[in-house]
């Protein structure tokens, strides 16, 4: 990262710090939320790449996450996923029959058995799993097993069925897309397993639900959001609501495991530096709060922040070891822009209040 890009990102968080407005009471025992991965294959349509737009919904605080309305399955029913920019996967809870769920807003997704991702399938090789991947039965169905590091965990198949997203265009677009359908969930009792139904995964490896659609050439490679700090929002997929000038870009990093990461910052309180350099910072919006990890974080408690709140806590003691997670807390405000075709991240200030008018999503 060059001078000019790594000064434009230390301004940013220097920003974030100066004008939060709301003060939590958090633990520094609270977990982060980070994903698993895995791979998959996608066809192509002849219809040329627009744009989708969803409202958000939920806050910082009390409620402690943010989500959207996703319609899933012909006839379309409504299920609440949490946005997640760290993890690739997407699942809902599922019917399949359920072993272990949760009281979530609706009733489990119920797949037919025509939806199942067979373990033939390439990406069922590269599934989250804590068993050895075979394929005995080329029909056999393809599992996964996913734990994340607030202890939470979710266990399921792959299946694949028609989400329902109106785009930019005006019309109605109805792919069919592969996700995980869970039917063993816990681990965690956040009130994410009250308030939602599954998990949105946006990172982008190619099981993410915006990998699918740009192989589908619904969208380009490009996601984003707008989180509002008076709650709510809206998420975005493609590129035509991006402002043409005032957004500061760096490129993006190409650590694979790390997600959507600018590279190495450096945290500067007011003017003078806090003496820890080049620290591997990560944004996830499946993160409530912000992790620095234990010698960014005492050095800068150190500096003195006297009676203000900035939800910023220990990730090292919540097993992060080095990483840094710039979570929902620090994102408010501002429209930020993850551009996996050109590889580069970018953020401005921008009215999350107001929902851009064209290509809202089914809700």
């Amino acid at each position: 990262m060059g001078r000019i890009e790594k000064e434009a990102f230390v301004f940013l968080l220097l920003m974030l710090l100066r004008t939060f407005q709301t003060c939590l009471a958090a633990s520094n025992t609270q977990q982060p939320k980070r994903r698993e991965s895995l791979s998959v294959s996608s066809s192509s349509s002849s219809n040329g790449p627009g744009s989708s737009v969803f409202p958000i919904f939920g806050n910082v605080y009390p409620d402690g996450l943010y989500y959207v309305s996703v319609s899933i399955g012909n006839p379309p029913k409504k299920y609440f996923l949490d946005i997640d920019t760290g993890s690739d996967l997407t699942w809902v809870q599922c019917d399949a029959p359920c072993v272990s769920c949760y009281n979530g807003p609706h009733p489990p997704y119920k797949p037919a058995r025509n939806k199942l991702v067979f373990c033939k399938d390439p990406l069922c090789a590269a599934s989250p799993s804590l068993i050895p991947y075979t394929c005995e039965e080329p029909r056999d169905q393809c599992d996964y097993q996913i734990t994340y590091a607030d202890g939470s965990f979710s266990d399921g198949v792959l299946v694949r069925d028609t989400f329902s997203l109106r785009m930019s265009s005006g019309s109605l677009a109805q792919p069919s897309l592969t996700f995980g359908c869970g039917y063993n969930q816990g681990g965690s009792s956040s009130t994410s397993t009250l308030m939602t139904d599954g998990v949105l995964g946006l990172g982008n490896g190619k099981s993410s639900i915006l990998s699918q659609l740009r192989g589908l050439n619904l969208v380009r490679n490009v996601t984003g959001h707008c989180i509002s700090g008076q709650g709510g929002g809206y998420l975005f997929f493609g590129d035509s609501i991006i402002p043409s000038s005032g957004v500061t870009w760096t490129p993006m990093s190409h650590n694979r495991f790390h997600k959507y990461s600018p590279g190495p910052m450096n945290i500067i309180f007011g003017k003078q530096p806090i003496g820890v350099k080049d620290l591997l910072v990560v944004f996830d919006s499946g993160s409530t709060y912000t992790y620095f990890a234990s010698q960014p974080y005492q050095a800068f408690v150190s500096m003195g922040r006297g009676n203000v709140c900035l939800g910023i806590l220990n990730g090292s003691e919540g097993g992060l070891q080095d990483l840094n997670i710039i979570g929902d807390i620090s994102l408010q405000d501002l429209m930020v822009i993850y551009d996996n075709e050109k590889q580069k991240i970018g953020w401005v200030r921008e009215n999350c209040n107001r929902l851009p008018t064209s290509g809202t999503a089914l809700f």
